[in-house]
């Protein structure tokens, strides 16, 4: 059996994502995810189904239940221009549903001044659009 900073490390890999986007899209501190994937502290319920909704992997999986999630597509980061080309809808669609939570894919954050940072999880976007529009946009293969 793997351990929890094994998965939360993998569920990481799959979703290409660095400590510093985890802890953004977590709500987690750095520190915290660090000591995550050194083994050192384990997060509580609430704070590994954040973990699991950032990385796109299920809670039962993180914590050692599921199966490992499978291997997605190789898209690396979708852009919002990208997203909205894919669902027929305009950039600023895209970044209104995503900085006031209404798109179940992603999440936008504050950054500098008044800017944001846009995130979008491959995988829930595939499945918010349907993996047959995904896939076609993306030119993948089922």
């Amino acid at each position: 059996m793997t351990t929890f900073a094994e998965r939360l490390k993998n569920a990481m890999e799959q979703a290409n994502m660095n400590q510093s986007a985890l802890s953004e899209q977590a709500g987690a501190s750095k520190a915290a995810i660090s000591q995550y994937l050194s083994g050192k502290n384990t997060p509580g319920p609430d704070r590994i189904k954040a973990l699991a909704d950032a990385t796109g992997v299920s809670f039962d999986y993180l914590m050692g239940y599921g199966a490992a999630p499978v291997a997605e597509p190789p898209i690396k980061k979708i852009s919002v221009k990208e997203a909205a080309r894919c669902m027929g809808k305009s950039d600023q669609f895209v970044r209104i549903g995503l900085q006031r939570g209404l798109l179940p894919f992603g999440n936008a954050v504050p950054g500098t001044g008044a800017c944001w940072n846009y995130y979008i999880n491959p995988t829930k976007f595939r499945d918010y659009v349907g993996a047959d529009q995904f896939n076609s946009f993306f030119g993948l293969t089922a």
